[in-house]
This record gives C-alpha cells, sequence and structure tokens, in this order.
C-alpha cells in the first residue's frame, strides 16, 4: 500500500512553486497515494507518512520575509494582511529593515534584548522558523522516511532530480521590489542573526546527518549571499 507524503511547506522558501510541482510531478503520483501539506498552523507528526521539506538560508529567508511582509503591510497596504498578525504593523514600521531589527537583538553587554526578540518574533514568517517546523519532527524522522530537501538556492536542479519537474518558469510570488541583502546588513548584523538563527542553522545540519541534503545543498543553505560578498 502506498504511503502518503507531507509537504513541509517552511514559509519563503519556495513552497508556493514547490506546491505547484508536487501536483504535476508524475513520480509523486507513482509513489504516494497522495500529498498534504503543512504550513503555518504546524506541521503533523505522523510516522505513517513521508516527509518532503523546502528550505532555504536562516538569513536570506529571514531577510525575504521582512521586505515581503513590509511590501504587503506598508507598501501595498494590503486590506486582507494589514491587521491579519495583530502588532506586526507597528513592529514593521518602527525597524523599516530587517538590518535594523538585527543591530537591535543584543545590547552592548552581549545579552539579549527580550524586548526586540518579541518584536522580532512578531513577523509572519519570522515567528513560524524553520525550527517552528522541523523540531517537532526529530523524533519521527529517519533517513528512510524523508522523501527529500528542495532547498530555494538550487530549486530548480533539485525539482528536476527529485521531482522529474521543470520548474524553470514556474516562480511563485517573487518581489521583484526588494533590496539587496548586503545593502541591509552589515558585519553586526549578519553575526546578531547567526547567533539568534541558530536552532535554524541546527536543523538543517540534522536534515544533512539524515543524508536529506547532499554536502553541495548544505553548502548552500548554510552560507547566505551576504556572507559570500563580505568575503570578496
Amino acid at each position: 500500500m502506498k504511503r502518503k507524503l507531507q509537504f513541509v511547506h517552511i514559509g519563503k522558501c519556495g513552497g508556493s512553486t514547490l506546491k505547484t510541482a508536487l501536483y504535476r510531478s508524475t513520480v509523486i503520483a507513482e509513489k504516494y497515494s497522495s500529498f498534504f501539506e503543512s504550513h503555518i498552523n504546524g506541521v503533523v507528526v505522523d510516522p505513517s507518512c513521508d516527509y518532503f521539506f523546502c528550505v532555504r538560508n536562516p538569513i536570506e529567508r529571514a531577510f525575504s520575509a521582512f521586505e515581503w511582509r513590509k511590501k504587503l503591510v506598508l507598501e501595498d497596504l494590503a486590506s486582507h494582511q494589514i491587521d491579519r498578525f495583530p502588532g506586526e504593523a507597528k513592529i514593521l514600521s518602527k525597524y523599516k529593515s530587517l538590518g535594523n531589527i538585527a543591530r537591535s537583538l543584543y545590547r552592548p553587554n552581549n545579552r539579549l534584548d527580550q524586548a526586540v526578540a518579541r518584536d522580532f518574533r512578531s513577523v509572519h514568517h519570522l515567528r513560524e522558523s524553520i525550527s517552528f517546523y522541523c523540531q517537532p519532527l526529530f523524533g519521527v524522522l529517519t533517513p528512510s522516511n524523508l522523501f527529500g530537501v528542495v532547498c530555494q538556492e538550487t530549486l530548480v536542479e533539485d525539482c528536476s532530480r527529485i521531482l522529474g519537474i521543470d520548474a524553470s518558469g514556474m516562480r511563485e510570488r517573487s518581489n521583484l521590489s526588494k533590496r539587496r541583502i548586503d545593502q541591509d546588513l552589515d558585519a553586526k548584523a549578519l553575526g546578531n542573526l547567526k547567533r539568534f538563527l541558530v536552532e535554524d542553522y541546527q536543523c538543517l545540519a540534522v536534515l544533512w546527518s539524515l543524508g536529506a541534503l547532499s554536502d553541495q545543498q548544505f553548502w548552500h543553505v548554510m552560507t547566505s549571499s551576504a556572507d559570500k560578498q563580505a568575503s570578496i
């Protein structure tokens, strides 16, 4: 009997594109009886299904999330988004960029500023972090029930290899107006984010240790474009 597949749709990792690819994939249709999506309401801990993840470098993901929410809430004034999450609009207006909130995360004495941390987690998709999706599943995940992991950084190649789908023309929900990450994040912001998002990085390391991420994928998701720019 065919198993079900749970698609763990981690926000701002190319999940909307992947959902379309899953519906079109003959690989999925042949291997699984059905698939279902877990998203912002959390995952289903079920040892009887297989798991499929989309992931992204934690800093790239955080930057994309802040810029996307800022666009919807402050710039587009989308009526269905402005009051969707209590306090979010106020936080987006207060900090204006991920860099500003990241630089404020730790006090001069090197302690986490709890008020800023709460502000950070008031932004949709920053609150639902990579660890929010992954950590509840680590008790049931094994190499045998991990169908695959697609990285946003290598989405087209991964979809071709895992799903047998050409996703080159399937990108969805792109924020074309967003600034470059290295224009916003300086060394202090990067350092603070790496420290604050350590559980997200640890989750990526667990997926790699289970064999779901290749060494090349692991390098891509552990290194942000801001890191690469800083090394030039």
